[in-house]
């Protein structure tokens, strides 16, 4: 039985939600649409902002955190879609502004989302956008969010690859130590439940699984709708249940802080 799964309406989005496992969203689940300007206008100014996150990118088993943003900032626009880089942005309104990247970006993509999952009997603490682009070849590697993730791809192809079993790679104490993990040595293909994801693809990233995003040989970028606080009948899911239980049992632990993405 195959564990790929695409949800098309709210009800069975209310079904898998709160799993452990990755789905596409198609149809009424997915209320919004934006348009953007060729992918080298978008690198240029995201690039630029202070508050832009400029990693290397090269594949591994972590996240590769080797800032290179003085270096990427000052190649010419045209050389920065063969780069190799990993870019993030947190601050999508540092673009809000009239003529700006993003300008319309909340009316036209957060307003609708957050009216339809309010309106399929969901509140949450936390709901904003996030940018990553990554160079040719490039990835996000390994890594747990303290988050459930909407992942709107909107240039090129990524590979996102998540884990048929990830109780079995990541049980409750490493959930809870996220924070620097590496992929463990055994996980091989078999073990992967992957998406190819091209534009316009959307998929639901579960709460602190285990999962990591490679593009393919030309620069790609998504947009990602960050969740904290996800509640359906005043129910969190389970992942973030025991997130909760053990900040309050351990409150000195200090690898909890809160892991965007």
């Amino acid at each position: 039985m195959t564990l790929q799964r695409t949800v098309s309406d709210w009800q069975a989005f209310r079904e898998h939600w709160d799993g452990v496992h990755n789905f596409l969203m198609m149809g009424e689940c997915v209320p919004f649409e934006f348009e953007l300007p060729p992918v080298e206008q978008v690198i240029d100014e995201v690039r630029q902002d202070p508050d832009a996150r400029i990693w290397r990118g090269a594949k591994g088993d972590g996240l590769d955190k080797t800032d290179i943003s003085q270096a990427f900032r000052q190649l010419p626009v045209e050389e920065t879609v063969e780069a190799q880089f990993q870019m993030s942005h947190f601050k999508l309104s540092n673009f809000y502004g009239r003529g700006r990247l993003f300008h319309g970006f909340e009316e036209r993509v957060m307003d609708p989302w957050r009216r339809a999952l309010a309106s399929a009997g969901f509140r949450w603490t936390r709901c904003y956008p996030i940018l990553f682009i990554s160079g040719p070849g490039c990835s996000t590697n390994y890594h747990m969010d303290f988050s459930h993730v909407l992942a709107w791809q909107r240039h090129g192809v990524k590979r996102f690859s998540g884990l048929k079993d990830p109780d079995r790679w990541a049980p409750l104490e490493a959930r809870m130590s996220a924070h620097g993990v590496s992929k463990p040595a055994g996980i091989c293909e078999a073990d992967v439940l992957a998406y190819e994801m091209h534009p316009g693809d959307v998929l639901w990233n579960a709460f602190l699984t285990p999962h990591w995003v490679e593009a393919s040989d030309t620069v790609s970028y998504s947009i990602n709708l960050s969740h904290g606080g996800l509640r359906l009948n005043d129910r969190l899911c389970r992942n973030e249940q025991e997130l909760e239980d053990w900040r309050r049992s351990h409150p000195d632990d200090r690898n909890l802080g809160i892991v965007k993405g």
